[in-house]
């Protein structure tokens, strides 16, 4: 049985990921969290359909956040997206909304839509979040400078992944623009890297098919200043579907994300 609670106005507060995303504009209004984020440069090529994770995860992760028990803070242990038809192009606004379906003493599930500027649904989203004791406080990640967020770090993340034969591999730093008010890599960018690499080794063997779906499960965080690795191998493809498995791990090696990336025909 879900546990009933009050909704209660979340404080929204955007960091680095969501200004290297430009993902911005919070409402709640009834328990429904609305955000909205403009596509550029990173939605491109291979992988780029993930770069809505940003957008995805604050509406789902807010929308948590504003039904939880005793006033506590949800972080995400699963992520999925579903794509209903390619992003629209550069330059375009694209709008979300998400809503709390399901909350328990521990846990709790949120389900979104993400919408193009005609109201056409481009994406379903979906987040289970677990509760913690509280949110992050005014010193959490007092060493993060969340203003030195652009652009740039996002095209040397793409320029830094490797792809051969079905395989790719993307490792980074978990710089200051990356992480959320934790102090760990946001739980969108993780998304859009899973997704990153996953299209990079797709690529290699055909680029017929388009993005069907993420799902990203959250092991354990990466911290900032660790060392992410994504690793990505194509485990099945064919003429009308691929299933890629992605594995992030942190510098000591320890498995922190586990995702699988579904492409299919859309002819």
């Amino acid at each position: 049985m879900d546990t009933t609670t009050s909704p209660r106005q979340p404080a929204f507060l955007p960091g680095g990921p969501e200004a290297l995303f430009a993902v911005d504009d919070f409402t709640c209004s009834d328990g429904e969290v609305r955000a909205r984020m403009l596509l550029g440069p990173w939605s491109d090529g291979p992988g780029g359909a993930g770069s809505i994770g940003v957008l995805a995860d604050n509406i789902l992760g807010y929308a948590l956040i504003s039904q939880a028990p005793g006033e506590r803070w949800s972080v995400s242990t699963q992520i999925s997206i579903d794509f209903l038809r390619p992003l629209p192009g550069n330059g375009t606004w694209l709008s979300a909304r998400g809503r709390t379906v399901h909350t328990g003493p521990a846990t709790g599930l949120a389900e979104g839509s993400v919408f193009g500027e005609d109201g056409q649904l481009i994406a379903r989203s979906r987040q289970w979040g677990k509760f913690v004791g509280r949110g992050p406080g005014p010193d959490v990640s007092s060493d993060v400078d969340h203003g030195r967020a652009t652009a740039g770090v996002l095209t040397g993340l793409r320029q830094a992944v490797g792809a051969a034969e079905g395989h790719a591999r993307l490792r980074f730093d978990v710089a200051d623009e990356l992480v959320n008010l934790h102090g760990t890599l946001h739980g969108g960018v993780t998304l859009w890297a899973a997704g990153l690499v996953a299209g990079a080794a797709l690529s290699t063997l055909t680029t017929a098919l388009n993005p069907a779906s993420i799902t990203v499960s959250y092991l354990r965080p990466l911290p900032h200043r660790d060392v992410a690795e994504f690793q990505a191998e194509v485990v099945s493809h064919g003429r009308s579907l691929a299933l890629t498995r992605v594995t992030g791990r942190n510098r000591a090696g320890k498995p922190c994300i586990v995702a699988a990336v579904h492409h299919h025909s859309l002819g």
